[in-house]
């Protein structure tokens, strides 16, 4: 009887001190968020600390923080990838917050500073030529912890005056230290080509004479009444009168046999009317007079279509052989086709004519801007 009362009270005590044990409550999807976002507007309300380079001790908190929240996700064995990918986010953000505070960092005012020694140990490292100088330094520098200031002091005056030698100097690539000045540094780059043109002085306008209007002044005169009848068109300068003109000078050479294309307008005293000609061929070419073709030899050639042709042309013009070519003729090809081909005479004959040429202001124009590139070339090289 005794026996079964101590158990049932073993029993009650028992599940007394299991209901007094506090259990373990898990956090929410909601309390995750509620608590990222609580520190993501916090670290937005401090970015300006960042921006001072004086949120060390912020970052850090931060960073305490987001390790804290992390552990509470890994306890209650979250698996949510939305709770996973709101903790990635803000730790993107704290680490943009420590990247800006350190941007703006300023060494010696935040209890932060580089010891001058390990810099020029660094940079010899980086730039020297000799390895003999490195095994120096590390020498150096192991020397300089163990004894006391004084000692030090007396090292770093040694090691001025090994600098100071110019075979030491030599020793290191200062082309090397320059470039990584230069684009580690905020320092503008500055470009020596442009020093001339810059400080060169531009050619000062010259004043011109003031056009004055003299219609009034001067005395009326009235031009002569022109009638109708009075003009007379040029017929040496109609394109019709022209191409007429060469193929009767053509019928009237032609004997019955092909003409070399090159040797029938070409002209070896006129280039011009050497163009004349090509120009005026092409309408002959165009209209069925005259038909462009290749010989045996590779050659362009150009003969009379017979009434026979045209009247199988006209009666089945699907056999009729036609193409689209664009002629490109210079000053270089015209002297090359008349040495090529010993063109002494024109087959066209020369036209005594006056021709196209610059006029004698233009060549006057020319000199003068050459003799004032001349000047100026001048002056700049004895800038």
């Amino acid at each position: 009887m005794h026996s079964r009362q101590r158990s049932s009270s073993s029993s009650r005590s028992s599940s007394l001190s299991r209901s007094h044990v506090p259990k373990h409550t898990r956090t929410t999807k909601q309390e995750h968020f509620e608590a990222y976002n609580k520190l993501r507007q916090r670290m937005k309300n401090q970015l300006k600390e960042a921006a001072k380079g004086q949120g060390i001790h912020i970052s850090l908190n931060n960073i305490d923080e987001l390790t804290r929240l992390y552990s509470v996700i890994e306890r209650d064995q979250v698996r949510d990838t939305k709770v996973h990918l709101e903790d990635s986010e803000v730790l993107k953000e704290a680490s943009g917050f420590a990247a800006l505070n350190a941007r703006n960092l300023r060494f010696g005012e935040n209890d932060v500073a580089l010891n001058e020694n390990d810099v020029i140990r660094k940079i010899k490292q980086y730039a020297v030529t000799d390895d003999s100088m490195l095994v120096n330094t590390e020498n150096d520098h192991i020397e300089g912890e163990e004894e006391d200031e004084e000692d030090e002091e007396e090292e770093e005056d040694a090691e001025e005056e090994v600098i100071t030698d110019e075979y030491s100097f030599n020793k290191i690539n200062w082309l090397k230290l320059g470039v990584l000045y230069h684009q580690i540094s905020k320092k503008p780059i500055s470009v020596d080509f442009l020093y001339g043109p810059l400080a060169s002085e531009r050619r000062k306008a010259a004043s011109r004479t003031r056009i004055v209007d003299d219609s009034k002044s001067g005395t009326l005169t009235t031009a002569k009444a022109v009638q109708a009848k009075d003009i007379q068109e040029d017929e040496e300068k109609n394109t019709a009168y022209m191409i007429r003109m060469i193929y009767e000078i053509y019928l009237s050479k032609d004997r019955g046999g092909e003409v070399n294309f090159y040797t029938f307008f070409i002209d070896p005293k006129s280039f011009a009317q050497s163009v004349e000609n090509l120009f005026y061929t092409s309408f002959l070419v165009k209209d069925g007079r005259l038909k462009l073709f290749t010989g045996r030899n590779g050659y362009p050639y150009v003969a009379r279509v017979s009434q026979k042709e045209i009247q199988e042309n006209k009666l089945d013009s699907s056999n009729a052989i036609s193409s689209h070519h664009i002629a490109t003729f210079n000053y270089d090809v015209w002297e090359y086709m008349i040495k090529k081909f010993k063109i002494k005479e024109s087959f066209l004959g020369h036209r005594d004519e006056l021709e196209d040429c610059i006029p004698e202001e233009d060549y006057i124009e020319e000199e003068v801007e050459e003799m004032e590139e001349v000047e100026e070339e001048e002056e700049e090289e004895e800038e």
